[in-house]
């Protein structure tokens, strides 16, 4: 009788259709270039312009900047845990329409409180979109093909940079017309995207009831070296993108003008981070999470020894754009892999984690740079990064999905 009633309920259960890999890539591309290529990360491209018209001081900048960071992390939160409850197509719509109203507000924005509400409305909308999809990944598309679906749909990124850093460059003092253009764009991508994402709560083929999420879910052996590496890749990559700019220009004698083809190199060099999902299949999580730390501490590394060297400065760039977004595929397909019950809320917590690290990284590099220069912060930072190698987990994870082990093998994994 309680096989029967298990058979029953387990057909019973909601099924997703799924989509060729082909038809979600596109648009889950062209929403996360939009939440986190322009909506969150483009602001830095065109801080001077925006700053000289509004009249606006640097402090000013800054504390906006601030608290669009502030933004993403509680709507990180908020997408990680509502996707799992409504589906994925609820927090996904809402990121991309909080990525087109805060670029519209930004576009018409007459002083600092219109351009703070704006870029925190902006920048939280990543936090809302980009959880979700690993849900919408698990239930649509076919298990062979979601560790590469996901590494370039993460890859997104990048493409957002590589159209904003030009932009930038052709607007000039025009910004608000490259706002405009964004929020169409991201209007657009949100439709797209929309029609594709899933809707209601899911359980898996197993029927492993979904989980609460709670401290004692989501914090345990299981996580332990996945959290730590996220936060620490947090810490030392944001003293990268914060001062390694500075760097060229303070330390290397480089022009200002090269710092907007340094994130075009380093946007599009991300690009060969969507073969992470490959790589892994192939080669293994392990292997390839520690070839690729080692290659962004060289990145930092060699930055530090030749900043005013132009050739030196664009192979640093090449390195770390793609090695930064090939690590943060690795930490989805990881993340997901542990927490396979509810993939949105540990690919959110870890997430989350690693942008706490980048608010803290750049206060303790400043307060190191203040007494000791910027070339220590990045020798320091290419040293600590490498411990990062040492945090990648005890098993070996090939896939999205968990292969079937025994409690005793889950908790030597990781």
């Amino acid at each position: 009788m309680r096989d029967m009633q298990f058979f029953t309920e387990k057909n019973n259960m909601r099924k997703d259709r799924t989509v060729s890999s082909l038809t979600l890539i596109p648009a889950g591309l062209a929403i996360v270039a939009v939440t986190y290529g322009f909506a969150r990360y483009a602001y830095g491209l065109f801080l001077p312009d925006i700053q000289s018209d509004l009249g606006l001081s640097t402090q000013v900048m800054g504390l906006i900047a601030s608290s669009s960071c502030v933004g993403y992390l509680a709507a990180t939160l908020l997408g990680s845990v509502i996707s799992g409850v409504v589906g994925p197509r609820l927090p996904v719509v809402l990121g991309g329409l909080a990525a087109a109203g805060g670029m519209s507000i930004m576009a018409f924005s007459q002083g600092p409180l219109e351009l703070a509400i704006g870029v925190i409305l902006a920048g939280a909308s990543p936090g809302l979109a980009y959880p979700p999809l690993s849900d919408a990944i698990m239930r649509l598309i076919v298990e062979p093909k979601q560790n590469r679906t996901y590494a370039v749909i993460n890859s997104g990124t990048s493409f957002g940079v590589m159209i904003s850093g030009p932009a930038a460059l052709l607007a000039g003092t025009e910004w608000r017309f490259a706002w405009m253009g964004f929020a169409v764009i991201a209007v657009v991508a949100t439709a797209w995207i929309a029609v594709l994402m899933p809707t209601g709560r899911y359980k898996s083929n197993d029927y492993i009831e979904m989980p609460k999420v709670s401290w004692r879910w989501l914090v345990g052996t299981k996580s332990t070296r996945l959290f730590i590496a996220a936060t620490l890749f947090g810490v030392f990559t944001a003293v990268y993108w914060t001062f390694a700019v500075d760097l060229l220009v303070s330390a290397g004698g480089l022009p200002k003008a090269w710092s907007q083809l340094f994130w075009i190199v380093i946007g599009a060099s991300g690009l060969l981070g969507g073969v992470a999902g490959d790589l892994v299949r192939q080669f293994g999580l392990m292997r390839i999470f520690r070839g690729a730390v080692v290659i962004m501490a060289l990145a930092m590394a060699v930055l530090a020894v030749k900043p005013g060297a132009l050739f030196t400065a664009m192979l640093s760039a090449m390195a770390f754009g793609g090695s930064f977004i090939l690590i943060a595929g690795l930490f989805g397909i990881w993340s997901v892999n542990v927490f396979n019950e509810r993939p949105s809320a540990g690919f959110g917590a870890t997430f989350f984690l690693i942008s706490v690290g980048q608010l803290v990284g750049p206060t303790l590099a400043g307060l190191i740079a203040g007494r000791h220069g910027l070339v220590p912060v990045f020798f320091l930072a290419s040293v600590l990064t490498l411990s990062i190698s040492f945090l990648s987990p005890y098993r070996d994870i090939h896939s999205m999905v968990q292969t079937h082990t025994t409690d005793t093998e889950k908790t030597e994994a990781f």
